[in-house]
């Protein structure tokens, strides 16, 4: 499975991106679909800016995507969803409010209460992924122990704005995970995840090289 986030914001240029060598692209600020993707789900309207999934095969799953932004509208979108219902994933996808760190760290915080107290049927395997802005990630630490840093990268005055984690239990797969640098909107990067089953119990793999 390959996955891609990218921050498109307004000056986001994707004419170096191969994204049709991805399975799913998940997008910030930007609605515009794809060619040869399909749109699975869009942030609902009203909020800005827009959240947008789109997978390149109309027979993968995304599973009951759940809009995380209850903490207060003006709060930039989150999303979480399943894929591969048979061998399911969890993805926490967000675009955090910029320039409030309070702000940002409250709606993280809800979107991690949610899948702590198993309010959604809790996969052994999760990935949190995007644009976290200003937020503090120690709730993230202090209710996943296992969370390992898979990319930190991005953005602007000494903060690293695109970031990837993993926690649950990834025993047995393969996972590699790596910056696609792109010109556009405040330095911001794509970052490219590919996981895949071992079929032995090897520990994760990581990877900071570009795909």
């Amino acid at each position: 499975m390959k996955l891609l986030y990218m921050n498109q914001g307004g000056a986001g240029n994707w004419a170096a991106i191969p994204y049709r060598d991805y399975n799913l692209l998940m997008l910030a600020e930007s609605a515009i679909v794809k060619d040869g993707f399909h749109v699975a789900w869009t942030s609902r309207k009203g909020i800005w800016p827009v959240l947008s999934i789109q997978s390149a095969d109309a027979n993968l799953s995304i599973d009951q995507p759940c809009d995380l932004d209850y903490v207060a509208q003006h709060v930039r979108p989150l999303v979480t969803f399943t894929i591969n219902p048979a061998d399911p994933v969890r993805i926490v996808f967000m675009h955090l409010k910029a320039g409030d760190e309070a702000g940002a760290t409250r709606a993280l915080q809800s979107a991690v209460d949610a899948v702590a107290r198993e309010q959604f049927e809790r996969s052994e395997k999760v990935l949190w992924i995007g644009d976290f802005n200003r937020a503090r990630v120690d709730c993230l630490r202090e209710q996943f122990a296992d969370l390992e840093v898979l990319v930190m990268a991005g953005g602007q005055s000494q903060r690293e704005l695109d970031c990837a984690y993993l926690s649950g239990n990834w025993q047995g797969y393969s996972l590699t995970a790596g910056i696609v640098p792109v010109p556009g909107d405040q330095s911001h990067t794509g970052i490219a995840i590919e996981y895949q089953r071992n079929g032995a119990s090897a520990r994760l793999q990581q990877s900071t090289a570009q795909p």
